[in-house]
């Protein structure tokens, strides 16, 4: 009895990790997909923030001018220093038609985070993109960032800013709050 709960139980959570929404930043050709169900908690022309109850996603764009392997490591390590994270990893990150390094680990209340930085080949962007997980969901965190396309003109289920808006990424090392400064 207890195999086949067992079994009908992740029958169920394949099917929910199956069903994406796609969402797309048209003026910088970005588009990722997210499990179904989350909530928008944020958004704005250079940040975008979702959650559900175990799994939260954070975009922030940048402009990639001074966006070096060494400012990207960095910067990674100190976001993962300023969450207090411990057993911490880095390698390179594998976002299509980008380059940039993921650091995970493990925050103080057990939760994982997932840090990556990248930018782009082609346009003048950067993003970091930062998920905070329970182990469970490794796999779609995983999905998530595989589904990361920039440059890629595809069909948007659901768009984050209208169409034909042209915003530009904030510079590098502005806070929230501050008043941004478009380049």
């Amino acid at each position: 009895m207890k195999r086949i709960i067992i079994s009908i139980l992740l029958a169920l959570v394949a099917v929910c990790v199956c069903r994406a929404e796609r969402f797309t930043w048209s003026g910088h050709d970005l588009t990722f997909d997210v499990p179904e169900g989350g909530v928008v908690t944020y958004n704005s022309p250079s940040v975008f923030e979702i959650q559900w109850f175990d799994l939260t996603v954070l975009i922030k764009l940048y402009d990639k001018s001074r966006a070096d392997d060494d400012y990207m490591k960095l910067s990674l390590q100190r976001t993962a220093a300023g969450y207090n994270m411990f057993d911490t990893k880095m390698k390179k990150a594998k976002v299509k038609n980008c380059k940039g390094f993921t650091l995970t680990g493990i925050l103080p209340d057990g939760s994982r985070a997932s840090l990556t930085n990248v930018k782009a080949k082609k346009q003048n962007l950067a993003m970091q993109i930062e998920i905070n997980y329970i182990l469970e969901n490794e796999k779609v965190v995983k999905e998530i960032l595989d589904s990361f396309k920039i440059g890629e003109k595809q069909k948007p289920k659901q768009k984050i800013q209208k169409k034909g808006a042209k915003e530009k990424p904030i510079k590098p090392g502005t806070l929230d709050g501050e008043q941004l400064h478009y380049i």
